[in-house]
């Protein structure tokens, strides 16, 4: 049976209707992925067709691919988890989307990111498979670029910088002997810049998790004052290096299940950021409060230059930095907010601003318990 014989049984088509396959034909015919189909009513599921794309892709002329099976393009290379993945889903008549690493007729490989689709008569039997190749060789490239960037940052960056901060804490709080006053500036200017430098790595690392869906949260019962508490102290000498008074507010609450150490790192980020956009003596307030009585509302308040309208979609958003001048000094990754916002949602949560030019402005999360 001839390809448009086969199309002219589909019951999409009325017969007679030969413009509606001469339009089918001609669509697949140009179509820019390598598309092949398949009669499993034969031994080895040849292949029937195979439009011309396919031969591009692959390097093959057309009289060498008919009436073979399409497993010729893995070689020996046929270890792959994937093809056995392709063969269950071929032997159950399902569809499947999936990669496999083929090889064109040069030797060269591509990956191949493959859906087949089972195709049905009208009594509902399959008659044939339908296979769409798209090479994604680029895509795969590019992500193996970017786990491999990953990797420098998680052994070859952090590592040798927790070593150094390390060592420049135990000089500073004189662990390490006294120094003076003028090496004391100077150490304390590393300390500050290798601080920075350890979060923007940590940053990267958790976006990468969070983009994966492999970020876990280790959820307990705790008391989220502890959280305040614990913000307050890590960033006490910040706040005072920049001349800014952090004002703890503790109102009536209840524990809360939640990860403790990722509520710190939001409340952290928040209140670092306040501290940032502040004026000299002005003043942070970290307030604790329960709305209701399943929810807990983290709220951290500043009395920096504020937020334009027009910026606050930028909030939130990676890689994002407010453009004003006021802002764009203060440096950061544009990747402190998203990271916030994308472990709150993890916990169900919210998050938000309110803020005016001139006055200020208020970061808030509320999580449900």
């Amino acid at each position: 049976m001839s390809s448009t014989e086969r199309m002219s049984s589909n019951p999409g088509f009325l017969p007679g209707h030969s413009d509606q396959l001469q339009l089918l034909m001609r669509a697949v015919e140009c179509a820019r992925n390598g598309i092949v189909i398949t009669d499993p009513s034969r031994t080895d599921n040849p292949i029937i067709y195979a439009n011309p794309a396919f031969s591009q892709l692959t390097g093959y002329a057309n009289e060498q691919i008919i009436g073979r099976n399409c497993r010729f393009l893995q070689r020996d290379d046929r270890e792959q988890p994937a093809v056995k993945e392709l063969r269950d889903a071929i032997s159950k008549e399902v569809p499947i989307t999936t990669i496999l690493k083929n090889y064109r007729r040069n030797g060269s490989h591509f990956w191949n990111e493959l859906t087949v689709s089972p195709v049905k008569d009208e009594h509902g039997k399959v008659s044939n498979f339908v296979g769409v190749q798209n090479d994604v060789t680029a895509r795969i490239d590019s992500e193996k670029r970017v786990q491999e960037f990953y990797s420098v940052i998680s052994h070859e960056l952090r590592t040798p910088l927790t070593s150094i901060h390390g060592a420049l804490t135990a000089v500073e709080d004189g662990s390490a002997g006294r120094v003076n006053a003028q090496v004391m500036r100077l150490i304390r200017i590393a300390v500050d810049n290798s601080t920075r430098l350890m979060r923007l790595i940590n940053d990267i690392l958790d976006w990468k998790q969070l983009e994966a869906g492999k970020f876990k949260l280790n959820l307990a019962n705790f008391d989220p004052q502890e959280a305040v508490e614990s913000v307050v102290h890590e960033l006490q000498a910040t706040a005072e290096g920049k001349m800014v008074i952090l004002v703890p507010e503790i109102l009536p609450h209840h524990p809360i299940l939640a990860d403790q150490d990722r509520i710190v790192q939001i409340l952290s980020n928040l209140t670092a950021n306040a501290i940032k956009f502040s004026p000299p003596k002005g003043i942070v307030k970290i307030r604790l409060e329960a709305p209701a009585r399943d929810t807990i509302r983290f709220t951290v308040t500043d009395q920096g230059p504020g937020i334009p309208p027009a910026q606050m979609d930028k909030l939130f958003v990676r890689f994002q930095q407010l453009d004003s001048s006021d802002t764009r000094k203060k440096g950061g990754s544009g990747l402190g907010l998203a990271i916030c916002k994308a472990i709150v949602e993890l916990h169900g949560g919210n998050i938000g601003v309110s803020s005016q030019v001139n006055e200020g402005s208020s970061f808030w999360f509320e999580i449900f318990s």
